[in-house]
């Protein structure tokens, strides 16, 4: 999986906080803290999976099954989650699923 190169805003209290973790040797890096620290994030607030995936579906990022796989429900309840936000849904055929009907079609 491809990096992306973030900049946050913290306290200075917060950075030294960071800082000393790292170099307690309990992380590896400043970004391995982070990164933890949003799994125990999302581990404690299971809505919050659901927010995410709900937004990345929005901005086209992610597909609905995806979406109901990062917020762990089966399609049909992310399809409820969805209407209840009032997200369009917008179904799109898998890739290379148009060459299959065509193909069907052509017999």
């Amino acid at each position: 999986m491809a990096r992306v190169k973030k900049t946050l805003s913290l306290s200075p209290m917060d950075s030294k906080e960071i800082d000393s973790l790292v170099k307690t040797g309990r992380f590896a890096s400043k970004s391995d803290v982070v990164r933890t620290a949003l799994r125990t994030l999302l581990e404690e607030n299971p809505g919050y999976k659901t927010d995410i995936a709900v937004e990345l579906y929005k901005e086209g990022e992610v597909s609905l099954g995806r979406a109901a796989e990062i917020a762990e429900k089966d399609r049909e309840s992310f399809k409820k989650i969805l209407k209840e936000r009032e997200v369009k849904i917008e179904l799109k055929p898998r890739e290379g699923m148009e060459e299959r009907i065509e193909e069907v079609e052509d017999r």
